[in-house]
């Protein structure tokens, strides 16, 4: 609860160091009947004023940014003012524990390390060493008795505490908020993940009600959800929202009035405000006080609007940045998944393509060839059962191949390693069953047994599958020698035709699917074609697969 209490909130921690610091000295002067060293009337009014000030300002900070962000500077004056008061009412010869100097002093200089930058912090150590250093002169040239050598150190510790705090100006890091863990649940959908973006914004700021606005490049409408508001937007598309005007371009803390905001600088830093604000998307909501923080990606631009936070302050407006940030990186992964998914997709369906067109596409060519030749072969008084039945064992072949096409797609990934398969084997089973199919000849040969992965042995069976339809259907060809070896970690396979040869009009890229599977496969195609046949050899990589 404390942790709560406090986080994201400086301007409270300041206040209340601020006066804790200031009740603690003053309680301290008045109990110890020695102090103050000089001018007790005048001292104790002084320092009772600050203690008043400082009671003021950390109401200032649990109520009201505004002025707690506007006092920042008049209130670092006065302390200072205090901090050269309190060492001159408590200043003696023997008081260098009861003199507030070392607390006060690194109180100044953690505020401005906190407040704003190293430089700040620089400036100030500079300028209230110089000051201490006048009232120390001031007080030997009105011969006031004090400890010079006291005076000396003291001068020495406000200038290595000043050193060591411009180093932790320098290396300190903005506010920190928690990581946006996005792993793409939902990643299949088309929108970015607006839903997922608020609820992590508002889990970060703590804020009671929250929206998001979110305009694509190629879409002219703005998508907004919500959560909490008064005045919810329903659908999809805010109809009535500009593009231009739905989103701002800096982070900012706007008053309910909408006359006064602070804004982030280009560097990050707050700067206020107290010009009208036009904030379209946050009135059409019915939001107060709200913190706005609006992000770029390259798919787009949007903009979270926190209302409702509790002790909403200064420090909102740099957990904006790191939040946009988060926000942006998610956005980034998610359209990182959407290309990952689009190119598996477009990868599958190309695979997908070259196994129906060698499979199926031409099994069906080659069925309906067998047919044509059918019909002829009982015209002329032969007996058609045995041909019907060669042209059922092909069909039924076929339908094997197809149920193990459909196997593979429904599990692309498998768990389990690549299954070893021995290619001579299955090359011969195939070219027996291609030549069945096709009513052809084939003459394979493969003299030593070669095991390799099942996705290898896949395409090059279904490489020699189109090979023969080719060579059956625009070649004309009767016969096919096919041999297949494993030398010199590659693995080569020739075919050879009688037949015509590709047309004149065929491309250079033919056979198209045979040089696509090559390719894929990290091989070459060797092709010679003519009108005494086609020779094909197919060369694939071994060793990456050993």
């Amino acid at each position: 609860m404390i942790q709560r209490f406090f986080e994201h909130r400086s301007g409270r921690v300041i206040a209340l160091c601020r006066l804790v610091l200031a009740v603690v000295f003053f309680l301290a002067l008045w109990i110890d009947p020695a102090q103050p060293v000089r001018s007790a009337e005048l001292g104790y009014a002084l320092l009772g004023s600050y203690v008043a000030f400082a009671l003021v300002l950390f109401a200032l900070a649990f109520t009201n940014w505004w002025w707690d962000y506007r006092l920042a500077w008049p209130s670092l004056v006065l302390d200072v003012v205090a901090f050269l008061a309190a060492v001159y009412f408590t200043e003696g010869v023997n008081d260098d524990f009861t003199s507030p100097f070392l607390a006060f002093f690194a109180y100044l200089m953690l505020v401005t390390t906190i407040r704003w930058n190293w430089r700040v912090t620089a400036a100030t150590g500079i300028a209230v060493t110089a000051l201490y250093l006048l009232v120390g002169l001031g007080l030997a040239g009105a011969e006031i008795e004090f400890d010079n050598l006291r005076f000396g150190r003291r001068i020495s510790y406000m200038l290595v505490l000043t050193l060591i705090l411009i180093w932790f100006g320098l290396q300190r890091r903005e506010q920190n908020v928690g990581r946006f863990i996005y792993g793409g649940e939902g990643s299949h959908e088309t929108q970015p993940p607006l839903e997922e973006s608020l609820g992590y914004a508002i889990e970060q700021t703590g804020a009671q009600s929250g929206a998001i606005a979110w305009i694509d490049r190629e879409e002219p409408h703005v998508l907004v959800r919500t959560t909490g508001v008064v005045t919810p937007i329903s659908g999809d598309a805010a109809t009535d929202l500009a593009p231009d005007t739905a989103t701002g371009d800096r982070i900012r803390l706007v008053s309910a009035d909408r006359r006064r905001s602070l804004r982030a600088s280009r560097r990050g830093r707050p700067v206020a405000s107290e010009r009208d604000n036009r904030e379209f998307l946050a009135d059409r909501l019915g939001m107060g006080t709200f913190v706005a923080i609006p992000f770029e990606t390259p798919a787009g631009r949007g903009e979270l609007l926190m209302s409702g936070i509790p002790g909403v302050c200064v420090d909102h407006v740099q957990i904006g940045g790191l939040i946009a940030r988060e926000v942006e990186g998610a956005f980034h992964r998610h359209a990182s998944l959407q290309l990952a998914q689009e190119t598996a997709l477009a990868r599958t369906r190309d695979a997908l393509a070259r196994d129906l067109h060698d499979s199926v596409a031409q099994s069906l060519a080659g069925a309906a060839l067998r047919l044509e030749g059918l019909r002829k072969w009982i015209a002329a008084g032969h007996d058609p059962e045995p041909e019907i039945a060669q042209i059922k064992d092909a069909l039924r072949s076929e339908q094997v191949q197809v149920r193990d096409l459909i196997e593979r797609l429904r599990d692309p990934l498998p768990a389990m390693p690549p299954q070893q398969v021995d290619l001579c084997q299955a090359t011969g089973s195939l070219a027996d069953e291609l030549a069945v199919s096709w009513n052809v000849v084939i003459d394979c040969r493969c003299e030593e047994p070669v095991s390799v992965d099942g996705d290898l042995a896949h395409g090059m069976m279904q490489m020699l599958r189109e090979a023969v339809a080719n060579a059956v259907r625009h070649g004309g060809a009767g016969t096919l020698a096919v041999a297949l070896a494993a030398a010199h970690n590659a693995l080569v396979m020739t075919i050879d035709d009688d037949g015509t040869g590709f047309a004149a009009d065929a491309g250079s890229d033919a056979p198209r699917s045979i040089r696509e599977r090559t390719s894929r496969l990290g091989g070459t195609l060797t092709m010679r074609s003519g009108p005494a046949g086609t020779h094909l050899r197919i060369e694939v990589p071994l060793a990456e697969r050993v």
